[in-house]
């Protein structure tokens, strides 16, 4: 998950409230928790997610936590964080996590007992988004949330549900950071379930690659062989047109000086191109 760490806080600084209706299944009112005390900011930056909200007159803190996966250690971490918000600013917290890909429990429990006493019994909330039904994420929900529209359960096939996203969010975003952010992480956390190929023809990854934000996911896309591979494509064809240009620039006679100059080829691949060229002149026999 450490590489979509960058995404995901691009995504609740600049859209936390959305999230947090999101999770609540209605609009609240949400603000961001400042703490300056260097251990509650200790934890706070292992916290993806740490938003003051006020529902119905009620307030209390939200704490929201992304897995790519389920992961059965996320029980005892999101203790340890809720009780550290809970003591520092003395509010009740409403522990979540969120699953990008998997299913957990709805609702799941850390328990432990000692002799006679239930030293914890912890509750917390999972969203599972595979078990979502995310049409109406996909069609007339925030634009903030459509990077985890296609995680969601959609009934159209993934070519569409990408194709909708990046429609409404080149029409619907009007500022460049706000449509860079979600783009990028539209195509991270896509990635998560479609296809390399699907991705690059539909997100045009190309157009992402100068964003610094894009730097964050570089390295786990080169890993799994989604940059790689565009990478090798780009230097196979780059390779290809300079063979082509030197064959045509042979077969006109010039010499081998101007032809490892005018494409960049060494003296070793001109000779081998040579060779090639007075191979197919002999199997074809002199033209009439």
């Amino acid at each position: 998950m450490a590489e979509y760490d960058l995404i995901i806080k691009a995504l609740v600084d600049r859209f936390l409230d959305k999230i947090a209706s999101f999770v609540r299944g209605q609009n609240v009112l949400v603000e961001q928790v400042e703490d300056r005390d260097k251990e509650a900011v200790a934890v706070q930056r292992t916290s993806d997610m740490l938003a003051k909200v006020r529902e119905n007159g009620y307030e209390y803190l939200m704490l929201v936590e992304f897995q790519a996966r389920p992961d059965r250690r996320m029980a005892g971490r999101l203790l340890e964080y809720t009780a550290m918000h809970h003591r520092r600013h003395e509010k009740p917290v409403y522990p979540v996590v969120i699953n990008l890909t998997g299913r957990g429990l709805p609702a799941e429990k850390y328990t432990m007992d000692c002799l006679d006493l239930t030293v914890v019994d912890f509750s917390y909330r999972t969203i599972n988004l595979e078990e979502i039904a995310g049409r109406d994420v996909l069609y007339r929900g925030p634009v903030a949330l459509l990077p985890l529209a296609p995680l969601m359960r959609q009934e159209d096939p993934p070519e569409a549900v990408l194709e909708k996203c990046v429609k409404r969010i080149k029409s619907e975003v009007v500022s460049d950071d706000d449509r860079s952010v979600l783009y990028v992480a539209l195509a991270a956390l896509s990635s998560l379930k479609f296809s390399k190929d699907m991705i690059l023809k539909i997100l045009e990854v190309s157009k992402l690659e100068n964003l610094p934000l894009f730097d964050g996911i570089r390295e786990e896309w080169e890993a799994r062989g989604i940059l790689k591979g565009r990478e090798e494509g780009r230097e196979k064809g780059r390779e290809e047109g300079k063979i082509e240009v030197a064959r045509n620039l042979l077969l006109l006679k010039m010499d081998t000086e101007t032809v490892i100059k005018a494409t960049g080829l060494d003296i070793t691949k001109i000779e081998e191109i040579k060779k090639q060229l007075k191979q197919e002149s002999t199997e074809t026999g002199p033209r009439n």
